[in-house]
């Protein structure tokens, strides 16, 4: 990622023009590395992303409005506390690094103005969020760096705020045209300039050679970018976009350059994708992993109990043996470690030989064989409702891991996050106030309309199922869905009508592709009335049995959603 000092030159000298004076109204932090300043100004209202995450670092105008945890952090209270009210008085690089700075007025409880500063370091694995009070003492920061980690230049609370220490190298910045150009001579690679000066990226160092312009030519360049002249360049790559710079970049052969409004919309664009698919990464991973390490260990159980269910539906020898133990106890003495005798049950009665144990007299041993006969027919009872309840649980782990797989928007998968520590899965967060537990959104499930006119609904996890299922469907409704297979319930709303086949196969297509088996060539799905769904008493979210229902064994298929 290009997010290099020429770049940054830029973009300051852009959000100085547009932003000095403006008012700070609203702080938040959608996420740890993330700050998101609400500001007012002379130029309207609009968002400043302030972001230090790997993957989308920078500094720029937003359009996107992140979804806020239920709890701010502790850093963004802090934030609220000294910037909320005030003033920003300007946006710089200093030296030339790969930083902005932040200067706004800070009011305290005593009404004392101050002026404070905001850091962005903008620096590769060393990205990080600073708040300076008015003497450059670091008051909080997102990521702390003690002297073990680095010993020349440490940021925690407390300590004195330094710029980052130089290469040795000679500043860009700090030269004319002119020094420039005599610092260029007997370039040949892109490696050359990187040598010669600080503050030069790979990727201009590499067009500049490209281009073969000489130590004048690169000198023009060179000098105009590091006096702001940049312009806002979108680097695209087999048509998708790769990259961006300060730079009409030319030297890839299968890419093109193409010239944005501004930097900020620029990179808001640019980061859009990457930062939905990194959030939906970051945030399912964990929870992906925990509810897999649940199922493996409930598949393990599962397969324990139904070996012990295997031993106990063998308990009849044991009964068998005590009856032929009392039978023939008149021949059995006492002290004897086995005894032979005349099996009645088998045809042909022939002669079998039972273990003893010597220290037990005949009827004792006769006993606790019908001791252990009862055991394990209680066993049997136990052991199948267990097995029972553990494949019901075990479906409805398959279902939050076939939902978490299909979440699309952190929003879906923080709901989901949500299900699964109801559920007993994820551990609740420690510092969530008990009275004010999470809310959840508003239920919309997806809509569709058939080909003969009706609507069908569809939930897209099982809070919704549950809700679309048993609260907003009719008794006259059709309820469709994969036959055992996690997935959505689908609802074709009837409304006194009924419909054709045509009809029942687009929503039996639309529950098969909406299901674990949406990429199968063929999948059964069940329907039925929706008066014919039952939720059991305790049953997880969207569980539920039904009955007095049909099948059809249809291809999956999607349905182009209705208004």
């Amino acid at each position: 990622m290009s997010l290099d000092s020429f770049v940054i030159k830029a973009q300051t000298l852009a959000l100085d023009e547009e932003l000095k004076g403006a008012r700070i109204d609203k702080i938040f932090m959608p996420r740890p590395t993330e700050v998101v300043l609400s500001i007012r100004g002379t130029m309207g209202s609009g968002r400043l992303m302030i972001s230090c995450g790997g993957t989308n670092a920078g500094v720029y105008m937003t359009a996107l409005r992140p979804e806020n945890p239920p709890q701010p952090p502790m850093l963004c209270m802090l934030l609220r506390k000294h910037m909320q009210g005030g003033k920003i008085l300007s946006v710089t690089q200093p030296g030339g690094e790969r930083i902005m700075m932040i200067s706004f007025t800070s009011t305290d409880e005593l009404g004392r103005v101050s002026e404070k500063k905001l850091v962005c370091e903008l620096m590769g694995k060393r990205t990080n969020i600073l708040l300076l009070d008015e003497e450059g003492i670091i008051l909080g920061c997102v990521r702390k760096v003690d002297y073990e980690m680095s010993p020349d230049r440490a940021i925690l609370p407390g300590l004195v705020y330094r710029l980052p220490g130089g290469s040795g190298k000679t500043s860009i910045y700090a030269l004319d045209r002119d020094s420039i150009a005599m610092l260029l001579k007997g370039v040949q690679e892109g490696d050359d300039i990187m040598d010669r000066f600080e503050g030069v990226s790979p990727q201009v160092a590499r067009e500049l050679v490209h281009r073969g312009l000489d130590e004048g030519g690169m000198a023009d360049v060179l000098y105009d970018l590091a006096q702001g002249g940049g312009r806002p360049w979108l680097v695209k790559r087999k048509g998708a976009d790769f990259d961006f710079s300060a730079l009409d970049i030319s030297y890839h052969q299968d890419g093109e350059s193409i010239l944005q409004e501004d930097f900020s919309s620029l990179m808001d664009s640019f980061y859009m994708a990457r930062r939905e698919e990194d959030l939906k990464k970051n945030l399912s991973s964990s929870l992906k992993k925990t509810l897999e390490n649940h199922r493996a260990r409930l598949e393990r159980k599962l397969g324990k109990q139904r070996q012990e269910l295997l031993t106990a539906q063998k308990r009849e020898d044991l009964k068998q043996r005590a009856d032929l133990i009392t039978s023939n106890i008149y021949a059995i003495r006492s002290g004897d470690s086995k005894a032979v005798v005349t099996d009645y049950f088998t045809e042909g009665m022939p002669t079998v030989e039972i273990p003893l144990d010597p220290e037990l007299s005949p009827q004792q041993n006769a006993q606790l064989l019908y001791k252990r006969y009862t055991r394990l027919k209680n066993a049997e009872e136990a052991l199948m409702v267990q097995i029972e309840h553990g494949e019901s649980e075990l479906e409805y782990l398959e279902s939050l891991l076939y939902q978490l797989e299909q979440a699309r928007v952190e929003k879906e998968i923080r709901e989901l996050s949500l299900e699964a520590s109801q559920a007993g899965y994820v551990k609740k967060a420690q510092n969530v106030k008990k009275n004010k537990p999470e809310k959840q959104g508003a239920i919309v499930p997806k809509k569709y309309v058939t080909s003969g006119g009706f609507t069908l609904l569809r939930g897209r996890n099982n809070r919704e199922n549950d809700h679309l299922t048993m609260r907003m469907a009719k008794g006259g409704d059709l309820w469709f869905h994969a036959r055992n297979i996690p997935g959505s319930h689908v609802i074709m709303v009837l409304e006194g009508r009924e419909p054709s086949v045509p009809d029942i196969e687009e929503a039996a297509a639309l529950a098969a592709f909406w299901s674990k088996a949406g990429k199968s060539p063929r999948v059964p799905v069940d329907y039925t009335r929706a008066k014919h769904v039952k939720k059991p008493t305790g049953a997880r979210p969207g569980m539920v049995n039904y009955f007095e229902f049909k099948t059809i064994l249809i291809e999956p298929k999607d349905l182009k959603e209705g208004e």
